[in-house]
């Protein structure tokens, strides 16, 4: 079977590797669709890319499959979970490792949930991003009314901002790329806009009456200066969450951008939720029971799926492009190549 692979020097391909064989707890798919985001997924290989192209040295060759978040159809499953699970149900994997981008895949129990009826597979198959998404919402534990900014509007951004709504509060959305904001007005959201610091501090101190946001979602690369500005728009004993792999330099830009003097909460989101980042956990070695744990990477997913399923969540505005799973590779250079044009990708099995 094939599978899409990349390298430390930022290529892809796809590549022939064996079939993969049931584990003890899991299911056996033949995959129906994959999602590929500009996010980051796709932002390592950029990088690997910009860091050819400028003469570093990437050292030893070294390849990996790509993997996510797929979905698929069950063809076998292991006995103790026959009670859930049958052949030609659908299902949604996610995590790196855990739901590659390939004909076939063995999932893991704690890492695929099945499919609502009602759900495109192709919509399922953003689950990854969407539980990054709803754990930096609720790590944030806004309540009705509140309102959050969100900068960076690409997959996570995109889908914070309706969870945003969903909850009732108002959402505000940032971005240098203006084709993704016009994406979030058409999906409703209460301002989105554009800037130098200034102008976006301006346009929502306007629409706060002067207050600030509540909370501030800093889904965005860039260097410090996303942390910096997530700063400047939150009100006085406000939450900044910082999604991802941000770099963690909050040295004031602006007078207003002082962590220490506005008394703001600064909160780290990594991963789909508790055991997200749990090899015991992710392997089904250990369970979070849900008397302890109410919103495990498992109950997350479901949760996230209903949600779905119920037009809460509307991911399908945001799946820009479509790709037989033959032309991966030409999937990934649109992403790197014209992240203004191509917000998300579906691959086609």
């Amino acid at each position: 079977m094939r599978a899409l692979y990349a390298n430390n020097r930022g290529d892809t391909y796809l590549k022939e590797v064996p079939e993969p064989a049931l584990g003890e707890t899991g299911v056996l798919i033949e995959t129906t669709a994959s999602v590929l985001g500009t996010g980051s997924e796709v932002g390592g290989l950029a990088r690997a890319r910009r860091a050819v192209q400028a003469g570093a040295d990437p050292g030893e060759l070294r390849e990996r499959p790509m993997s996510y978040q797929s979905a698929g159809r069950i063809v076998a499953v292991t006995p103790d979970l026959e009670s859930h699970f049958a052949p030609g149900d659908r299902v949604v994997a996610v995590g790196g490792g855990f739901a590659p981008h390939a004909e076939r895949a063995a999932l893991i129990r704690h890492n695929f949930a099945k499919i609502p009826d009602n759900l495109a597979t192709a919509e399922a198959a953003t689950a990854n991003i969407g539980l990054t998404a709803l754990h930096a919402v609720r790590r944030a534990q806004l309540l009705p009314g509140e309102t959050a900014a969100i900068i960076g509007m690409g997959l996570v951004g995109q889908m914070i901002a309706q969870m945003v709504r969903m909850l009732g509060g108002q959402a505000i959305g940032i971005d240098l790329i203006a084709s993704r904001l016009d994406k979030a007005r058409e999906l409703g959201i209460d301002l989105a806009v554009q800037g130098d610091p200034d102008t976006l501090a301006a346009a929502v101190a306007d629409f706060t009456c002067g207050v600030g946001v509540d909370a501030a979602f800093v889904a965005a690369a860039g260097g410090p200066e996303p942390g910096r500005l997530g700063i400047r728009l939150v009100r006085h004993s406000g939450r900044v969450m910082m999604i991802g792999g941000l770099v963690p330099d909050f040295t004031p830009a602006h007078p207003d951008a002082n962590p220490h003097t506005k008394e703001i909460d600064i909160r780290w989101v990594y991963g789909r939720g508790p055991g997200s980042r749990d090899q015991d956990y992710l392997h089904a070695r250990t369970d979070y029971p849900n008397r302890f744990v109410q919103w495990d990477q498992e109950r997350n997913l479901y949760a996230l799926l209903r949600m779905q399923a119920a037009g809460q969540v509307d991911v399908a505005p945001l799946l820009t492009h479509r790709f037989p799973f033959a032309e991966a590779p030409r999937a990934v250079d649109l992403l790197v190549d014209h992240p203004d044009e191509a917000l998300a990708v579906v691959l086609d099995y």
